[in-house]
């Protein structure tokens, strides 16, 4: 995999977005939505069921296009640098979106592989976030075999992988229990 230069810059946002707006057909789901988000915090996005927080995500994660407006993600302009934002950037939808026949460490190495990451990279980084959410025991467990808020442990961890600049999570506490 090509490793594509850094263009963020100190100061300036890790997240940035002008006057992003999705249609689908009559219905407007964004309208008009600008943010600066700056390295090092954390920003969430609230409102009812509808509202548009999961098209405004999958917009910065360069899942959708918006139709009007512009973002930008560690410095890359989302229009036209999909790859070069992915690699800087981890996204975690509210739906469980990894293979469910594959164990849990299988899903992690898949993500590993995914990213480019060197066998040795992957080692290290494997075993740091193993540690860090707690999912060692499970390591031969199929995914679709783990609850809710494993299932959710798990894909933060594939998030994780690639030590990404910029995390976009997606209701990423639901069937979490509260000691996670």
């Amino acid at each position: 995999m090509q490793q594509i230069p850094d263009q963020s810059q100190p100061g300036l946002p890790a997240i940035a977005a002008d006057g992003l707006t999705k249609r689908f057909g009559q219905l407007t789901a964004v309208t008009d939505l600008s943010l600066k988000v700056y390295p090092g915090e954390i920003f969430g996005l609230v409102g009812p069921d509808g509202a548009g927080k999961s098209t405004s995500l999958r917009m910065l994660a360069t899942i959708m296009d918006p139709d009007a407006g512009t973002a930008r993600i560690a410095g890359f302009d989302t229009a036209g640098n999909a790859a070069a934002v992915k690699d800087h950037l981890a996204y975690m939808s509210q739906r469980f979106g990894l293979y469910q026949d594959l164990t849990v460490g299988e899903n992690i190495d898949f993500y590993a592989d995914l990213y480019g990451m060197s066998r040795k990279g992957q080692r290290l980084r494997i075993e740091e976030l193993l540690d860090f959410s707690h999912m060692r025991p499970f390591i031969h467990r199929p995914a679709g075999k783990l609850s809710g808020g494993m299932k959710q442990k798990l894909q933060l961890v594939c998030a994780l992988i690639h030590t990404p600049k910029v995390l976009l999570l997606d209701e990423p506490t639901n069937g979490v229990d509260p000691v996670s």
